[in-house]
């Protein structure tokens, strides 16, 4: 399987996650649009059997992943002691999004414990 060149994989997903994160601003911006992207972004990255990989490439993409979250973690902390009752609905889709991505990658840790223990 091919694997994306991480660094600039994740910079698409970093530059999505700071158009997300402007929900906590008075800026204007097409929050629609941005949680498309993070969705579709999403759907690719949960496309590729990560477990598989080599052990260098998934402990730099666990880094990659574990940080976006965190990031996530962070702009959902500071939405709710803004709260902005205009954002609502979308902390609520970050929340739903932040809640998937831990359940799958949860999910990725287990087949990969899995793989490693079989290879």
């Amino acid at each position: 399987m091919e694997f994306p060149e991480l660094e600039s994989y994740f910079q698409r997903l970093t530059d999505i996650t700071d158009n997300i994160a402007i929900i906590n601003t008075h800026y204007e911006s097409d929050h629609d649009r941005d949680f498309k992207d993070l969705e579709d972004f999403h759907q690719d990255l949960v496309s590729f059997s990560w477990e598989i990989a080599d052990n260098n490439y998934y402990r730099l993409f666990t880094s990659y992943y574990t940080f976006h979250v965190k990031i996530v973690e962070e702009i959902i902390k500071e939405a709710r002691e803004i709260l902005n009752p205009e954002k609502r609905e979308y902390l609520k889709k970050l929340v739903a999004y932040k809640k998937r991505a831990d359940e799958w990658f949860g999910d990725l840790k287990k087949k990969r414990k899995a793989y490693v223990m079989v290879a």
